[in-house]
């Protein structure tokens, strides 16, 4: 008994905290410090509510032995009657059992939630065969007021009957009222139902047409309208602390039963019709008064719950749980969404000339891309599940918008560097030498220094003097005599600036390299020339503790001659 208590207390909490858990790990978006946190939460209510629940469900020997129950595997209405039940009612025992339900005797009705917690401890699938019967005898009931007490009371009991099984029980009212014999009147809604023992059921308006009902009817009207404006009347009034009460069912039926003369139901009777109910007394068999007739009518209202209100419970905590964790899915995607929307509209909105931006959003959006393509391939996370994950339709939007990328235009390739081209200093021969002389004129010293001024011996330099004349005379002696001339002007150079011979090249050229033509006096005049340039030569002009520049690293202007 105590591991079958066990794990019945037990199996129901492990379901939902399986669910908690689920619902926590798969689609909350926090820390793991977080999570772990929470899980320590619902684990220790878990075993707060398991053994809480244990304590509950393991029923008391004392319970056992002084409780009133159904048969064991009882499956049908189970009547909690309470209310006058002073004339021995259940002289045979208190609990009548049939085929089609089981009478309980329980007594007041401030005693119902009590016996009703007793029978879920032992069983809880009963809280749906639970139905509360009150008994209203009015010619046992002397005061209204105390009538109208017990009333309430029974509110406030189906109230507790409520919060305890989770379920609103039927309430029956039955009543007996002295006067002729009648069989039981059920009525259910707007249907009044006469049930004659062993014979079909007839209808009220049915049975008032025979002939052995017409001394009845008075009494029974009278009856009806006791019932209807004190007892409904009492249950079905507004207060704030105990809702009101439906009876499922009422039931009455009138005989010869003993009477106070002071009672509620004589009182009634003479004021409202001056009628007096029969002054004999019969005494009938406690059958007699059993509303067994009811019984059929609260078959289809009154069974087994199929897992109880702990599985009910345990239903609603499930769905809770689906609810919540369809709600946390829809909250993730609708964020995802707007993620990549929001990287999206950035990208449209950039210009494709703005390339740096566009640059920094295409970024975002490959980083996108690729989180969508690993989610496609090893599957989304649980909190994006749900079939609510649009990561598909993203990833085509997202790669549809990579497509459209175009890179910018490659940088233009750097320029190598010009290499310096020296200007040729361009000295007129007949300025510097007299006709067919190799020797500067005495004049020509100042010609020369403002003319050279520019030039510069440095190392990986090379001065290259070259002499021209015209085409007047043999070639041989034309070149013979510039090259005379260039060594007279590179002579000059040399001993007046102190540059070393290795600094110079002497050239010399004759008539071969005209600059114009030579058939005119002008044209031959400026044919006879002595030109002056800085070639770049590695090893050339080196000059004692220098080592030899670069050329690439040589400036222009070191070199650039003043005309």
């Amino acid at each position: 008994m105590r591991r079958s208590a066990q794990l019945q207390a037990l199996f129901p909490v492990l379901i939902c905290l399986a669910a908690i858990i689920w619902l926590i790990c798969g689609f909350l978006k926090a820390s793991a410090l977080l999570k772990g946190g929470l899980i320590l939460v619902a684990c220790i209510t878990a075993l707060l509510i398991a053994r809480r629940r244990y304590r509950r469900q393991r029923p008391a020997k004392a319970q056992q032995k002084s409780g009133i129950y159904p048969p064991e595997g009882f499956r049908g209405p189970v009547l909690l009657v309470c209310g006058s039940l002073s004339d021995n009612l259940f002289a045979d025992g208190p609990c009548r059992a049939t085929a089609q339900g089981c009478y309980l005797q329980v007594g007041t009705p401030e005693s119902l939630s009590a016996c009703a917690d007793r029978l879920l401890i032992r069983e809880p699938r009963m809280a749906g065969q639970l139905v509360v019967m009150f008994r209203f005898l009015p010619d046992l009931h002397v005061d209204e007021g105390a009538l109208r007490a017990s009333l309430k009371v029974l509110r406030q009991q189906v109230k507790l009957l409520k919060n305890l099984s989770g379920y609103t029980p039927p309430v029956v009212l039955t009543g007996e009222f002295s006067g002729p014999e009648t069989p039981w009147i059920v009525v259910r809604g707007k249907t009044a139902l006469v049930c004659p023992a062993d014979e079909p059921a007839l209808t009220l308006d049915e049975w008032r047409q025979l002939q052995e009902s017409v001394t009845r009817l008075p009494y029974l009207a009278q009856a009806m309208r006791l019932l209807q404006q004190v007892v409904v009347d009492e249950l079905s009034k507004p207060d704030r602390l105990c809702p009101s009460v439906a009876p499922f069912a009422v039931a009455l039926r009138s005989g010869s039963i003993r009477s106070l003369s002071d009672a509620l139901w004589p009182q009634w009777l003479f004021r409202h019709s001056a009628l007096l109910p029969p002054p004999q007394v019969i005494s009938y068999p406690p059958l007699w008064h059993f509303a067994d007739p009811v019984l059929p009518l609260l078959a289809p209202f009154a069974m087994p719950l199929q897992g109880g209100t702990t599985g009910c419970r345990v239903v609603m905590v499930l769905l809770l749980c689906a609810l919540t964790a369809t709600g946390l899915s829809v909250m993730h995607n609708h964020s995802l969404i707007g993620r990549i929307s929001s990287d999206l509209e950035r990208w449209y909105a950039i210009p494709m000339t703005h390339y740096i931006p566009k640059a920094e959003s295409l970024r975002a959006l490959q980083q996108d891309a690729l989180l969508l393509e690993r989610w496609q391939r090893q599957g989304e996370p649980l909190r994006y599940g749900l079939g609510l994950y649009t990561g598909e339709r993203l990833w085509l939007r997202v790669q549809q918008a990579i497509d459209t990328y175009v890179p910018p235009p490659p940088p233009p390739e750097p320029q190598p560097k010009p290499k310096p081209v020296p200007k040729i200093v361009r000295l007129d021969s007949m300025s510097l030498f007299d006709s067919g002389k190799s020797v500067l004129k005495s004049g020509s010293t100042k010609m020369l220094v403002n003319s050279l001024v520019g030039i510069k011996a440095r190392p990986g330099w090379l001065i290259v003097v070259a002499g021209y004349t015209d085409n007047t005379g043999s070639p041989q002696l034309n070149q013979r005599l510039s090259l005379k001339r260039a060594e007279a002007v590179r002579n000059w150079m040399r001993d007046t600036g102190d540059v070393p011979e290795s600094c110079f090249a002497v050239q010399g050229y004759g008539a071969s390299r005209p600059v114009t033509t030579n058939d005119t006096p002008e044209g031959r005049a400026l044919n006879r020339r002595v030109e002056i340039s800085l070639v770049p030569q590695a090893d050339a002009c080196r000059m004692p503790g220098n080592t030899n520049a670069s050329l690439q690293d040589d400036d222009v202007h070191d070199y650039e001659m003043e005309k």
